[in-house]
């Protein structure tokens, strides 16, 4: 059986971050961390994540310039799924605003965001 999707985690809080990592390693999904933007952006070229699960708070470059960054730089981005997780108020918006495929508010259930993964890398996964 091969790799699940490649799945790129921007997320600052250590125990979300954590926990997502878990789950998502014992759901068979390939994984990568980042802790903001900045990383997010270096990390995102060099790995072609199949799917970005991203926060939006972030330090240093929060989601939507990290986002807004890697699309100018590499093409390729513009075909990725981003999910979107966010306990900001209007985290559904700005969701919308970027270009999400989809939006979940924190706390979410893991399992949910597991299963939007696997629907939304499906055609990622092929361009890789």
């Amino acid at each position: 059986m091969g790799k699940g999707p490649r799945v790129l985690i921007v997320e600052d809080d250590d125990a979300t971050r954590e926990m997502l990592c878990a789950a998502f390693t014992d759901a068979g999904l390939e994984i990568v961390a980042a802790l903001d933007g900045m990383h997010a952006l270096r990390t995102a070229v060099a790995i072609r994540p199949d799917v970005v699960l991203l926060d939006l708070g972030l330090p240093a470059l929060d989601g939507s310039g990290y986002l807004k960054r890697w699309r100018e730089r590499d093409k390729r981005a513009q075909k990725v799924p981003v999910i979107v997780m966010s306990g900001m108020p209007y985290g559904q918006q700005i969701a919308d605003e970027i270009g999400a495929v989809q939006f979940f508010a924190k706390p979410f259930d893991v399992e949910d965001v597991i299963a939007a993964i696997r629907r939304h890398s499906r055609g990622s996964r092929m361009a890789r």
